[in-house]
């Protein structure tokens, strides 16, 4: 498991109430598979290992569907072969298999829905003629969106390029097929899982952090640059001096925590022209103070662009019951006891997860060797390599070839109409256009559309509040089929 598991523990056991924060569609899920390893073993750890055969096969079987379609689309056989030691043997791949987290079961319906928006992208929408292919494309989305929120707008931002994309004639199928998914999930499931469990609404305010952390960047540094007008401005969301205390140079959550989202005693909720001028105090902060923003938002997002940072994941599940975890998670029990029973309570409710450290010596001596092996300057485990830099020469290669394709069509169409005027306008050879040379392989346009949902995923992390190993899970897997878009052409 991962933190934010355990904290959806607590509310699947009915230790806290449910609450919006972390998808409810995950929460349930999960909550399934803890239930039924009670009910069959008497432990709920039972139920994770039922969920982590069954995760395992599942994106076996997804990771298995994006191999055959590389064949499918005309990929070199050593990118096939590459791309199948990659999803086999990759720390990166491998190591997150047996995550319970919702980056994990995100990536299980993420993974088959890439390679069909892929598809349809390939296809001008002519693969969604089949009505059982667009009903699964449209659960595929449904699942990917529930399961995460920053797949709301990736989905959506990257299926304005899949639409570009199609023929006129299949436009409004794939456009019905993404709006379906979306008013499934925000009109029909959202409500209903909140009401079913009656889950207190969770405000984002993730987003939020690129802007309390810059501002309280230059509070912490330059105190006298804010004028007291801006102070005023930024105190009326959020507590400004408490965000400068706590500031933490890795993430934003510690000053986005510090905004108004409801009124509390003494300050009202902010209204919409408060956030509006605190907007602006933001802009004006940045251009006068451009050092400070440069080195708050480089901190922030330095996993993701640096590739010295590599990382490992954990090898069990017992360090969420450290002493410090344990009094986080002791606040969620009601704040009528003190401390000190709050925290006996969590350790004998959580007891059921503990232990998953207590392994045979051997077990130990290898997962400690892995551990050394992937933290000692390898660069094979810097997320930078897979979220920033591979993305990014990929985006340039296809950027170029659809430059060059514009150029080669130009000249082709000036030599076409001089051979006409010359020679009566035979036509000799194979036309470009043909269906069997379009049979398989992506023009450049294709591929680029198909390229926006990498670009929007990573876009997306950049904006996370930190730069944590579990959010490119999705990217980790899908990364073989993008790889394959500029060597997949025709």
């Amino acid at each position: 498991m991962r933190d934010d598991t355990l904290a959806q523990y607590l509310q699947a056991s009915g230790l806290h109430h449910y609450y919006t924060q972390h998808p409810l569609f995950d929460t349930l899920i999960f909550k399934l598979f803890w239930d039924t390893g009670r009910a069959l073993f008497g432990t709920p750890l039972a139920g994770q290992a039922i969920y982590t055969i069954v995760q395992a096969a599942a994106l076996a079987a997804g990771s298995a569907f994006l191999l055959c379609y590389l064949r499918k689309i005309g990929a070199p056989r050593w990118l096939r072969v590459l791309s199948f030691i990659y999803l086999a043997t990759s720390y990166v791949v491998v190591g997150s298999i047996a995550t319970m987290g919702k980056d994990s079961l995100h990536t299980v319906f993420f993974l088959p829905l890439a390679v069909i928006f892929a598809e349809v992208c390939r296809t001008k929408g002519t693969l969604l003629r089949s009505i059982p292919v667009a009903v699964v494309f449209t659960v595929l989305m449904f699942a990917a969106i529930a399961s995460k929120r920053t797949a709301l707008l990736i989905v959506l931002c990257a299926g304005v390029g899949m639409i570009i994309a199609c023929r006129k004639g299949f436009r409004l199928r794939a456009f019905a097929c993404l709006a379906i998914a979306v008013l499934l999930v925000q009109a029909i499931w959202s409500p209903l899982a909140a009401a079913v469990t009656q889950a207190n609404h969770s405000p984002g305010r993730e987003v939020w952090g690129l802007i309390t952390q810059p501002v309280a960047q230059v509070a912490h540094d330059n105190p006298i640059a804010i004028s007291p007008a801006q102070c005023s401005s930024l105190n009326a969301i959020m507590d400004l001096d408490k965000a400068v205390s706590n500031i933490n140079p890795n993430r934003t959550n510690e000053t986005f925590e510090t905004l108004y989202t409801k009124s509390e005693p003494g300050h009202p909720a902010p209204n919409a022209q408060q956030k509006v001028a605190a907007l602006a105090t933001w802009v004006q902060l940045g251009a006068a103070n451009p050092g400070e923003y440069v080195k708050a938002y480089a901190g922030v997002m330095r996993g993701w662009w640096d590739p010295s940072r590599n990382f490992a994941y954990p090898t069990d599940s017992d360090y969420l019951f450290a002493p410090g975890y344990l009094r986080q998670w002791a606040s969620f029990l009601p704040a009528e006891a003190s401390a000190s029973r709050r925290l006996h309570a969590i350790k004998h409710d959580l007891a059921p997860l503990m232990g998953t450290s207590n392994k045979p010596q051997w077990k130990h001596d290898a997962l400690r060797f892995i551990h050394r092996w992937v933290r000692a300057d390898n660069p094979l485990t810097a997320m930078a390599l897979y979220v920033t830099w591979m993305p990014l020469g990929l985006g340039v290669a296809l950027v170029m070839q659809t430059i060059r394709r514009k150029k080669r069509v130009r000249e082709d169409g000036e030599s076409s109409a001089l051979l006409a005027g010359v020679a009566g306008g035979g036509h000799g050879g194979r036309r470009f256009g043909d269906p069997g040379q379009l049979a398989a392989g992506f023009a450049p346009a294709q591929a680029l559309a198909v390229y926006g949902l990498l670009a929007f995923t990573v876009l997306s992390l950049y904006a996370s509040p930190e730069a944590l190993f579990w959010y490119p899970i999705p990217v980790y897997f899908t990364l073989p089929l993008f790889v394959a878009l500029p060597l997949s052409h025709r």
